[in-house]
């Protein structure tokens, strides 16, 4: 019993001893936003290359556009768990199934000044375990940390661009002017709700069609984003193209904002506004329910 004893002290006294180097990964330098000056995220066929905008501002961007704050919040929360991930693979045999394997995984490389301050191999993520497996190159083991989403790590560029075309809550809007080729008019708040233009006196608006239409502008969201080749010669302000300008109260701090739109194919359109020079891509099926006509918003349909 005595020996038996001693065993079981001398491995828990090896584990302790052992904890930085085996059990835990420790001694990492600092990777945090306000340290890191370049993420870069490189998988097998894509790069995404994170540059931190000079100054106090802790503003991040994506090829020259900004990143989107709520992936790259994810981003760091995940980071800050890289030091002192759990040990949960030791043996190089388990390095292609974790998707480790030098050839196979996400390169993680945390830059400061132009040298590299840390670097990861990034591996398989599973919804079932939602674990980031990650391993520092040249070596054997694989550590663990909280992942809830897929693609935290992501080497598509695109997925860091903010996809947010507009966003306005619909309690400060005053009104929303449609343009179209064919006919104009507007929605206008009320005492008691919202009236529509078309230029020949108002009447009340139906508060089914514009909810939706305030849904649509509280958040509207891009399904991608336009390349250069594909912008080229697009005109905005041509016949074929649509616009909603919304005006917010004066005193909520909200700019007045015009998205236009402009039809891509039968799935999709065009989307842009003046403050960025950014050209989205938007489902119709989002558009539907912006993109209406005076007809719509009648009360006697």
């Amino acid at each position: 019993m005595a020996l038996i004893a001693l065993g079981v002290i001398g491995i828990v006294l090896r584990l302790i001893s052992a904890g930085g180097n085996e059990l835990v990964l420790e001694g990492i330098l600092p990777i945090s936003p306000d340290v890191i000056d370049r993420v870069t995220i490189t998988s097998p066929t894509s790069q995404a290359k994170l540059d931190r905008v000079p100054g106090p501002s802790g503003v991040w961007e994506i090829d020259g556009n900004l990143a989107f704050v709520p992936k790259l919040d994810a981003l760091w929360t995940a980071t800050e768990d890289i030091d002192g991930a759990q040990l949960v693979a030791e043996n190089p045999a388990n390095h292609e199934r974790m998707g480790v394997g030098d050839d196979q995984g996400t390169y993680v490389v945390f830059w400061f000044g132009g040298s590299i301050q840390e670097e990861f191999i990034i591996g398989d993520w599973s919804p079932d375990v939602r674990l980031c497996y990650l391993r520092k190159p040249a070596r054997d083991q694989v550590y663990g940390i909280p992942c809830p989403l897929a693609n935290i790590f992501d080497p598509n560029a695109d997925g860091w661009r903010d996809p947010i075309v507009v966003s306005i809550p619909r309690d400060v809007i005053d009104m929303v002017e449609f343009s179209y080729p064919d006919e104009e008019f507007a929605l206008r708040r009320v005492a008691r709700g919202w009236t529509i233009d078309s230029g020949s006196g108002e009447e009340a608006a139906n508060i089914f069609a514009v909810n939706a239409v305030l849904s649509n502008i509280e958040v509207l969201v891009s399904r991608e984003f336009a390349g250069q080749e594909e912008v080229q010669g697009l005109d905005f302000a041509g016949r074929d193209s649509a616009s909603v300008r919304i005006t917010p109260n004066s005193e909520s701090g909200f700019p007045v904002t015009r998205v236009r739109f402009l039809p891509r194919d039968n799935t999709s359109f065009y989307a842009r506004t003046p403050v960025q020079s950014t050209v989205f891509i938007v489902d119709a099926g989002v558009t539907a329910n912006l993109l209406l006509t005076a007809t719509d918003f009648s009360t006697s349909n």
